[in-house]
């Protein structure tokens, strides 16, 4: 059964964690850093949330340099008092992945977010490979934004700025181009990360769909059967992620065919 593993430094934290961080699903909960480290190789081991101190009062960075060393592809999270960010360069030369901060007003949004990320480099060729196929050049660095941007789901507004565009514009210039708007774009960028997600990991279907700013794992579902006519389960065996590629391929050349 997929977990993450997650070390405290003081057993008190756990209920607030527990409760505010129900979509992880199961949560390993580690009495100490020698037994983080000895459930860290298990295959079922999705991601490491460690505190910046164990219960003695040590600094948690060396552990975190360990658990980089065997695990390059997992996902540690440091999640600690805003008093312990003057200190993060040496959990960032450790390996951390990333810093949420105890008093967050959307600690479970956070938490999920760095987590599951979409930064794997076979994404970003993957997708790569289909927009310069189907995407005429100038405007890669659109449909590019909305896939490394999906779980926050950026508005036309962020979208714009971030090409140097009025929205006004950007609306447009995509219209005149026979692509779709922002918002498909981004429903569409969703669709491929959760795919990529399904086929490469383990991740339970209710996971993915939090992460990506669905109310539940059913929101999800309907988006890929609306978009690629398969159920997670089917997305889950080899070749999924291909086929949802292949279905955002088709649809942009439809798009442009009725220009």
């Amino acid at each position: 059964m997929h977990h993450i593993l997650v070390q405290l430094s003081e057993v008190a934290l756990r209920p607030r964690f527990a409760e505010t961080c129900k979509a992880f699903g199961d949560v390993v909960w580690c009495d100490d850093l020698d037994e983080l480290l000895s459930r860290v190789p298990a295959r079922e081991a999705l991601a490491v949330i460690v505190d910046g101190f164990d219960r003695h009062g040590h600094s948690t960075a060396g552990t975190v340099a360990r658990i980089r060393v065997r695990r390059p592809d997992l996902p540690i999270i440091l999640w600690c008092d805003r008093d312990l960010v003057a200190d993060f360069g040496a959990f960032s030369r450790a390996g951390v992945s990333a810093i949420v901060l105890r008093d967050e007003s959307e600690l479970e949004r956070r938490l999920l977010s760095a987590v599951t990320r979409a930064s794997d480099v076979a994404f970003q060729q993957l997708t790569d490979q289909a927009l310069y196929r189907r995407v005429p050049t100038p405007y890669i660095p659109v449909v590019r934004f909305c896939l490394d941007h999906a779980a926050s789901h950026p508005r036309t507004e962020q979208v714009a700025r971030a090409v140097g565009l009025s929205p006004k514009a950007l609306a447009t210039q995509l219209r005149r181009a026979g692509l779709p708007t922002v918002g498909a774009l981004v429903t569409w960028s969703k669709a491929l990360v959760a795919a990529y997600r399904l086929e490469k990991t383990t991740e339970p279907v209710a996971v993915i769909a939090r992460s990506l700013g669905f109310s539940s794992g059913s929101a999800l579902r309907r988006l890929l059967k609306r978009s690629t006519n398969e159920l997670p389960h089917a997305i889950r065996e080899p070749g999924g992620f291909g086929w949802a590629l292949r279905c955002f391929e088709r649809y942009l050349v439809k798009a442009q065919a009725r220009r």
